[in-house]
């Protein structure tokens, strides 16, 4: 039994610390400059036509307000570029888009077509695929509601393109950073995660993925993979990976940006969490078979499925904690168990040394850095169990329900009531399992379930005074 219950050890603690290990591989591979720079101009003697695809539920109209005047700033030939917002809102909800559109209009120098589904199916995809329909565009692009492209934008992503490059990924910078301390938190990790996740990955392997805002596609390309899977709610890392599979290139740069908002309260970062963990998962579940039998390299497949099932990390970190208890109560081999905290310890110092340098090249002391990246793991830490259960979801194929989380002044009206319940039972199982092994006399392991306890007190002081 208790070389059973050493291989499970083993094996979820592998899982678990795997994507904290490629993390930091990554973040030193993103040191490297890209080899030639794509600013300045086109370099085309024609612009292509773009279409770009602005998917709306529940936003605030003058979000869309706000990026038509962004649009209207890009440098760009505009008679070569179009815009299409497809609106899945109530009827009521688009007629005061469509006016506060219409209002705007007159004063924008771009075509925009503004199109209502009635029945809003197949997610975000859904309205996509059936923008597509109406796109004249050579090139498609897609921006969130609250997306601020720069003015360069089309300049830097068509000179990849040109390079043979089928799609292109663009770096994310929040855009309401300063709004509270979660947006804070999420902002710079969101960064470091693109620093890491796709600038590093990129330089690594030569490929990425694609996250929902801010990625541009031949359109040729697109329509050959399909379109937008609908099946799937994130559409764009299922494109991503169908572009993997049929060999097709995707380029990602940090020559220009797009500034986008971050979650700003616990609700709204939750949601999203869970809504990143079932689509992960189930893009996993769906695919898993087509990666192991593309033409890919067998290390690039494993990378892959590992990126894909980096949310599972949530999981066996609990499954670890369990088994770790229960090989100390049968087997009781401490040596064992001393090496794999003094591997975590090292991935943790190391980690939080590279996250010290990504704050201070945004300028931030190591302090600050350090006390943000404390921030997001008391913040992210209790919502585990709600991230288990959409994974659970998405291996069953159970379908999932999520709420569009509502950005710009909307975000002023969300004064929803939420239940901690599932925190606290969680938080309550978690205690009764540290005692336990501190009545036991389990040195290392209370250390280690005492230290994920030590994020409650921290959670409910800021969520209770209102500060996620």
């Amino acid at each position: 039994m208790s070389n059973m219950l050493l291989l499970l050890m083993l094996l979820s603690y592998i899982i678990f610390i795997i994507p904290f290990i490629l993390q930091l591989i990554y973040f030193v591979t993103s040191i490297k400059k890209n080899s030639k720079p794509h600013g300045g101009k086109f370099i085309h003697a024609t612009f292509p036509q773009v279409s770009i695809l602005v998917p709306v539920r529940n936003e605030d109209p003058q979000l869309i307000v706000k990026l038509l005047r962004s649009i209207s700033r890009l440098h760009y030939d505009k008679s070569k570029l179009e815009v299409i917002i497809i609106s899945d809102d109530r009827r009521e909800d688009f007629l005061k888009l469509n006016s506060a559109v219409q209002q705007k209009l007159e004063r924008l120098n771009y075509e925009v077509k503004l199109l209502w589904r009635s029945k809003p199916i197949g997610y975000k995809a859904g309205a996509l695929n059936y923008g597509l329909k109406y796109a004249k565009g050579d090139i498609i692009a897609v921006f969130d509601a609250d997306s601020e492209p720069e003015p360069n934008i089309l300049t830097v992503v068509l000179n990849y393109m040109r390079d043979g490059y089928d799609a292109v990924m663009i770096k994310w910078v929040p855009s309401n950073a300063h709004e509270s301390l979660l947006s804070e938190a999420v902002g710079l990790y969101q960064e470091f995660a693109f620093k890491t996740l796709f600038a590093g990955r990129f330089k690594a392997l030569g490929y990425t993925s694609l996250a929902g805002s801010g990625f541009f596609i031949n359109r040729k390309v697109l329509d050959d993979v399909g379109g937008f899977c609908e099946e799937t709610i994130l559409e764009d890392v299922d494109l991503g990976l169908r572009l993997f599979l049929k060999g097709y290139r995707i380029c990602y740069t940090e020559d220009t940006y797009v500034r986008l908002e971050v979650p700003s309260n616990y609700v709204s970062y939750k949601e999203q969490q869970k809504r990143w963990a079932y689509g992960a998962l189930q893009i996993l579940r769906k695919y898993f078979g087509a990666i192991l039998k593309c033409r890919r390299a067998l290390i690039e497949k494993i990378e892959y499925i590992t990126y894909l099932a980096q949310y599972l990390s949530s999981f066996f970190l609990m499954f670890f904690s369990l088994m770790l208890v229960l090989y100390l109560r049968y087997a009781d081999m401490v040596l064992v168990v001393l090496y794999l905290f003094a591997a975590w310890l090292t991935v943790s110092v190391v980690y939080s040394m590279f996250f010290m340098s990504f704050g201070a090249s945004k300028g931030l002391s190591a302090f600050r850095a350090l006390r943000i990246l404390g921030r997001i793991s008391g913040i992210t830490y209790p919502m585990i169990p709600h991230l288990i259960s959409a994974m659970l979801k998405a291996a069953l194929g159970k379908r999932f329900f999520w709420f569009v989380t509502p950005k710009g002044q909307k975000k002023q009206n969300m004064r929803r009531k939420i239940s901690l319940f599932y925190e606290t039972l969680f938080y309550l199982a978690l205690a009764m399992l540290t005692l336990y092994v501190i009545i036991e006399g389990y040195i290392i392991a209370s250390l280690w379930l005492l230290l994920q306890l030590s994020s409650a007190p921290y959670f409910y002081y800021m969520f209770l005074r209102g500060k996620v």
